[in-house]
């Protein structure tokens, strides 16, 4: 069977992402040829899918699923919805085949008589994380797309490995042997324009020409910016943040005062998801404090004595006067872990 089966998916014959490497049908398949696959969509096993707290991942790659088959946890219409989260209740007790794909846009155009729009239950679950740039719509409001690298980006943390990595829509994800560059370079980010005679901060310019950004970036602007996904481990993303803090606190003239909108821009990109579930919770954080010796709380409420720290800070050191919460064990307890 064809990509191209205009068939409705309820109607179409089960594959598997074997049949679409066998040598018999694609004649020296790429390390890619999968990852393109699905991108159109494939059918698989709900089984076959890595259960991530904001979505599914499939041999690496961040899907969504839509065409689940009917049962009694689904509804004859659910054919055509596209389901973005595991909490979604059509799909947190779904067992059977279904399909996924990782491109919004492109798996419609391979499923133009089904009608692939989002479950209302997902829908709202965007909408309520206000990720700039996500839905796009039509003149009536009606959700026509969903941006889904824009997505997998903000998610990155939680989706892909915390080595360095690059993801691009249609290809498998890769190891980055060089994220930054070898020396401290002698220029200013072109976007932020931090700059600090440090390493650590800006990225490689062939990844950064990779991912079609401005050769001189540094790693924040390029994680919010690319066309691609890029990971950075941790510790390096966390320390090329306090950088970009201290030129921001330069330009300034004077430490920020506490400001949610400074926290977007200069935490890492994998904290963001936090960032926009504690803006319904708290009143704004102050940013990269010492709150003990050689403890730097990444967010911070001093008139509160609350902190978030890095998962890796060390247990002992920590002030006995703080309410301290390490990242993880925060997004755990409001259910983004």
């Amino acid at each position: 069977m064809k990509l191209t089966d205009l068939r409705p998916i309820h109607k179409r014959q089960r594959q598997s992402p074997q049949n679409l490497l066998n040598p018999e049908t694609i004649c020296k398949p790429s390390r890619n040829s999968l990852a393109s696959a699905i991108r159109l969509g494939i059918q698989l096993d709900y089984s076959d899918l890595d259960i991530l707290s904001c979505g599914w991942r499939y041999r690496g790659i961040p899907v969504f699923v839509f065409g689940l088959e009917y049962s009694p946890s689904t509804q004859e219409d659910s054919f055509g919805q596209v389901h973005i989260s595991p909490k979604c209740p059509s799909v947190s007790n779904y067992q059977g085949p279904l399909w996924a794909s990782s491109d919004f846009a492109a798996v419609q155009k391979s499923f133009p008589r089904d009608n692939l729009k989002p479950c209302p239950h997902c829908l709202r679950h965007l909408y309520s994380l206000d990720i700039p740039d996500l839905l796009h719509k039509d003149r009536f409001g009606n959700v026509t797309a969903i941006d889904w690298l824009i997505y997998a980006r903000y998610f990155a943390g939680a989706i892909f490995e915390k080595y360095p990595l690059f993801w691009r829509n249609g290809e498998r994800p890769q190891k980055v042997t060089a994220l930054f560059t070898t020396e401290p370079p002698r220029y200013s980010c072109s976007i932020c324009q931090c700059h600090i005679n440090a390493n650590g901060w800006a990225i490689n310019p062939k990844l950064a020409e990779l991912s079609s950004l401005p050769r001189e970036i540094c790693l924040l602007c390029a994680e919010r910016r690319a066309r691609t996904v890029l990971v950075a481990p941790p510790q390096a993303a966390l320390r090329a943040a306090t950088l970009r803090y201290e030129s921001l606190t330069k330009q300034l003239g004077s430490e920020p005062q506490a400001s949610w909108a400074i926290a977007e821009q200069v935490v890492p990109a994998s904290w963001l998801p936090l960032i926009q579930k504690l803006k319904t919770l708290m009143g704004p954080p102050k940013v990269f404090q010492v709150i003990a010796p050689k403890i730097l709380a990444v967010l911070s409420w001093p008139s509160m004595k609350r902190a978030i720290i890095a998962d890796n800070t060390k247990e002992a050191k920590l002030p006995s006067h703080y309410s301290v919460w390490r990242k993880a064990q925060i997004e755990q307890e409001l259910g983004l872990g």
